[in-house]
């Protein structure tokens, strides 16, 4: 962690916050969690923290993973949404390389294959959209002009997103803060101070115009590899952002499913 993380605390959320208040604006935000496959202890608190917070929840799901036992659990559960999350979160990728399920070691027509069977598999479920999440965040760009002919209408990486509209009939709404990261081997929680200055550096570059304004700031849980200090940074974060009034948590639905695309 940077010396400037370092530092960072709550205090310094709220004052982004504020800023945007004094502005007029209301700051955005919409939690998208991934590697949804099986119930699980974790997702069974994640979710219990969805409800007890009121926060709407995009969960990223593995088609070929997913259990019966999960599609029964998210039946009953109103406030969170599916996303198409690969087929199998494999990598295809030559050792070395990125990992990747959709890379550039990939034919066109084993893409539309694992896109088609990914859909059909999530088809049913309740509160499913017609959202691609690729493994890793990454998919090879020639491969994006399927997505809408598969139905998809929206599609969801990391970072700032560069246009809008990557491809005709296709939104992009991204990702931009990861509690998790990957080191030695390991996957921890990045630390408080990591978290709310990925936070506000995103924040305060839509307030400032130096990134697109109107795409609301991803925050990505990843269930499974959260400890007890990420979880409590979980709970202590949406209760903040709820209880600000120049705060507001975006239902997927609402982010995905515009008319005007």
């Amino acid at each position: 962690m940077n010396e400037e993380a370092s530092r960072t605390n709550w205090h310094d959320l709220v004052v982004e916050l504020d800023a945007w208040q004094a502005e007029g604006g209301i700051a955005t935000l919409w939690w998208r969690d991934d590697d949804a496959a099986q119930v699980t202890n974790a997702l069974e608190k994640m979710l219990t923290i969805s409800e007890d917070s009121k926060t709407p929840l995009a969960l990223a799901v593995i088609p070929a993973a997913a259990g019966v036992d999960l599609k029964r659990r998210l039946a009953g559960h109103a406030q969170t949404h599916i996303l198409q999350h690969g087929l199998a979160h494999k990598n295809h990728q030559p050792v070395g390389g990125k990992k990747s399920e959709f890379g550039d070691s990939r034919h066109l027509h084993q893409v539309q294959s694992d896109l088609s069977e990914g859909r059909d598999v999530l088809s049913a479920w309740h509160n499913v959209l017609p959202v691609f999440v690729p493994p890793w965040n990454r998919m090879e760009n020639r491969f994006l002009d399927l997505l809408p002919k598969l139905g998809f209408t929206g599609v969801s990486c990391f970072k700032a997103r560069r246009s809008r509209l990557p491809v005709p009939g296709l939104l992009a709404v991204n990702s931009h803060v990861d509690l998790i990261q990957s080191r030695d081997g390991n996957r921890r929680f990045i630390g408080t101070g990591a978290a709310l200055q990925a936070t506000i550096d995103h924040l305060s570059s839509r307030r400032r115009g130096r990134v697109d304004r109107d795409e609301p700031t991803g925050i990505l849980t990843h269930h499974l590899d959260h400890d007890d200090g990420a979880w409590r940074f979980v709970e202590r974060f949406l209760a903040v952002i709820t209880d600000h009034r120049a705060a507001r948590w975006c239902d997927a639905a609402e982010i995905f499913l515009q008319k005007a695309l």
